[in-house]
Parts: C-alpha cells; structure tokens; sequence
C-alpha cells in the first residue's frame, strides 16, 4: 500500500483516471475470501503513520463492515476540486472472484465523511 499524507491537487477527473491506471499487481490474483484480513492488516499498518492516518484508518474501519471484500491500495491526502481529502484507492471484487476492479473513495479530512466514491471494473 501507498501511503502519501500531502499529495497533489487534482480534479475529480483526473483523479479518476488516475484510479483506473492503477495497477493491481499481485491483488489482482487474491480471492476475495481473502481481502477481509489483508485489508485488516493494511490498516493496522496505516495507523503506524501518525495521528492522522490513524484518524483515517478509524474512520475505514468503522464506516465498512469487516468483511468488506476491498484492499487499499494508495492512500493520498489532496486537494480534489477545492476540497481537502484523503484518496483511498482500493482493489475490490465480486464475491466468490478476484480483487480485479478498482473502487476510488475521496474522504473529507475533517470530517472523515465520505464526499464521493467511484468503481471501475
């Protein structure tokens, strides 16, 4: 996982395309079984960033059921269209498949409410 506390600035467009360039690597031969407890494990690595990622780290856990079947993959705090947020790129499947989709969350950084999400398959 990519961790980036002060990223770029950004439209909400580019950082779609960013999302989709992304690559999966080896996620994207994971069974989604499997993503609950790598997800797990990234976000226990991310609250080992400082108060911050901890904050955000927090907030994934508890605004996502535990099984949820998404591994992050690149988190970046930016700005996209004027508003501070944290970029959470993560690899997602279908159940009973492979993470091989990608799924874009903006998180306000305040807040920690979720302003926009997107999926790409």
């Amino acid at each position: 996982m990519e961790y980036v506390p002060e990223g770029g600035t950004y439209t909400l467009d580019e950082i779609a395309q960013r999302t989709r360039a992304l690559p999966l690597g080896d996620l994207a031969s994971v069974p989604t079984s499997e993503a609950p407890a790598i997800r797990q494990k990234r976000l226990v690595d991310l609250r080992g960033h400082g108060p911050d990622a901890r904050a955000l780290a927090d907030a994934l856990t508890d605004q996502f059921p535990t099984d949820h079947a998404a591994v992050p993959m690149l988190i970046e705090g930016a700005s996209v269209d004027g508003r501070d947020v944290w970029v959470v790129v993560e690899a997602w499947g279908e159940r009973d498949a492979y993470l091989a989709h990608r799924r874009l969350w903006l998180i306000d950084r305040v807040s920690y409410e979720i302003v926009s999400s997107l999926s790409f398959r």
